[in-house]
């Protein structure tokens, strides 16, 4: 009976469904245990006892890296360390008004450098830097400049007193160099165009490549100085009323010349010049490779300062000298030099430079990016979950399960006619099934183990078909009932006996079922 009670059982399971989500979800499965582990029957009820199977799947989506073969074609593309020294020309660019004869000459220039670039096209990059520059400048002086209107006073005591007169100095190839030292932090756009191979050059970098950088460059300037190098300036009078010119060469008067050296010191002074400049930048040139990684860099660069670093409008250019031992000496009418660019006769000052540099260039290519592909892990959890499903026995249900309970069908050893203990047991069935047609019934056949499979398979199912004969002869619809064998696979349960009778395995069981579409076909 407790068999009867299993296989009823087996047939109220259900199975749940399965939920999903993207990229990470949680996935249950809950499947319910395909026979209950447990039946606890009381009167008129059966309690099925299930353990349910809960799946929980936990999807992740990752990624992992596609590995990349080796390029072997060289590639202009990445990193650049640069480092050039150069030299050339340079002037502070300004015109000396009102003077005649007055020259700016320039002078020399020298600078080294170190650049960063990074080239984010085969042709194309972008530069930051470092550089150091020397300008020099020389101005040299001719010509005259006279002061108008004076009293006779700067002759010596005692000699004869004169009228107004007109002061004239002439200045005679007086010469003045200006330096500057300054620090810059160039910003620019970098180009590099190969133009020819190189013969007999083995490795990757093996073409020549013309360069050249455009920008601008920030300048602070961290010396402005000019000295004295050479020259003098002569001194005489003009007096009109008399048409006289009197000069070093008339006595009594004693008009004389100044040396730069003697009279005039050399030592170096400060320029008056604003310490920032704003330049714009050029280069050009030829890049030679010498190795896979390395260039020789040779080429042109010019520079140009946009902005004034003049100061103020300047003084009256003159050459007092207040520590002059005579009083008359000391040309008070006159404003004390301080340099040519302190003077109002320089206007505007736009410092400029040209000149070769040369230096060396290191490359570290740029890496490929790296390529990744996407792909899914999948984790799975599993739980056990009891469950317990109480079920109503129908009135016929527990009318058949209690005549099977007092009386078991038997057959004999090889045969299919069943030996009736006690004789009514199909009667008393028949008759429950034609008061409740909603009854239906499982007709189960069973066989001992002498034999094969297959023929007992056959036997077994002989046997049900020939209880379901016998109900049908008894007015039973057919529809009411199905017929199955089990062969010999299912022994009969007899918990009284520790020993197993062989013969007993040769039944028919007949299970009732709840609904009609529970039975198996």
């Amino acid at each position: 009976m407790k068999k009867s009670l299993f296989l009823f059982a087996a047939l109220c399971c259900t199975t749940m469904g399965v939920v999903a989500g993207p990229k990470v979800t949680k996935t249950t499965r809950e499947a319910p245990a395909q026979e209950p582990s447990e039946n606890i029957e009381q009167k008129t009820q059966i309690i099925h006892v299930y353990m349910d199977t809960t799946y929980t799947y936990t999807t992740t989506s990752s990624k992992k890296e596609i590995p990349q073969e080796e390029d072997t074609t060289f590639t202009r593309k990445g990193h650049y360390l640069q480092g050039l020294i150069g030299a050339g020309y340079s002037s502070n660019g300004f015109k000396l008004e009102d003077l005649n004869k007055a020259k700016n000459n320039g002078g020399g220039n020298a600078l080294i450098q170190f650049n960063y670039a990074y080239y984010f096209h085969e042709n194309w990059g972008v530069m930051v830097g470092l550089e150091a520059e020397y300008m020099g400048n020389y101005t040299t002086l001719k010509g005259t400049k006279s002061w108008s209107n004076l009293g006779d006073t700067d002759i010596p005591t005692g000699a004869t007193a004169s009228q107004d007169y007109e002061h004239i100095v002439t200045m005679n190839n007086w010469k003045e160099h200006q330096a500057s030292w300054l620090i810059g932090l160039p910003v620019g756009i970098q180009m590099q165009y190969p133009i020819a191979r190189m013969p007999k050059v083995t490795h990757r970098n093996n073409q020549l490549k013309l360069y050249a950088d455009l920008g601008v460059k920030v300048n602070y300037l961290i010396s402005n100085k000019y000295n004295l190098v050479s020259g003098s300036i002569s001194h005489s009078g003009n007096y009109e009323k008399f048409g006289l010119t009197l000069d070093e060469r008339v006595k009594g008067h004693d008009f004389y010349t100044e040396t730069i050296g003697d009279d005039f010191s050399k030592d170096k002074n400060k320029l008056d010049l604003n310490n920032i400049s704003a330049d714009g930048m050029i280069d050009l040139g030829v890049m030679i490779p010498v190795a896979e990684h390395l260039d020789v860099m040779v080429g042109l660069y010019a520079n140009y300062t946009f902005n004034n670093l003049r100061k103020g409008d300047g003084k009256d250019l003159g050459w007092r000298q207040p520590e002059a031992k005579e009083e008359w000496q000391q040309h008070n009418f006159m404003e004390t030099y301080d340099g040519v660019i302190a003077s109002n006769s320089v206007k505007s000052v736009h410092p400029w430079d040209v000149g070769v540099k040369v230096g060396i260039s290191w490359h570290k290519p740029a890496k490929k990016p790296k390529k990744f592909e996407n792909y899914l892990v999948c984790d799975t959890a599993m739980q056990l979950t009891r469950r317990e499903v109480i079920e109503e026995v129908p009135v016929a249900a527990k009318k058949i399960n209690d005549i099977m309970k007092k009386s078991v069908i038997w057959f004999d050893f090889d045969s299919d006619k069943p030996k009736l203990q006690p004789a009514d047991v199909i009667d008393k069935i028949a008759a429950v099934l034609l008061e409740h047609p909603e009854q239906l019934v499982l007709v189960y056949g069973h066989a001992s183990k002498e034999g094969s499979m297959e023929y007992n398979q056959n036997l077994s199912e002989r046997r049900a078909a020939s209880i379901v004969r016998l109900l049908k002869r008894k007015g039973v619809p057919s529809e009411q009932m199905v017929s199955k064998g089990f062969s010999f696979t299912q022994q009969y349960d007899d918990s009284e006996n520790p020993y197993h009778n062989i013969a007993l395995d040769r039944r028919v069981e007949i299970i009732p079922v709840f609904e009609k579409d529970r039975i198996e076909e």
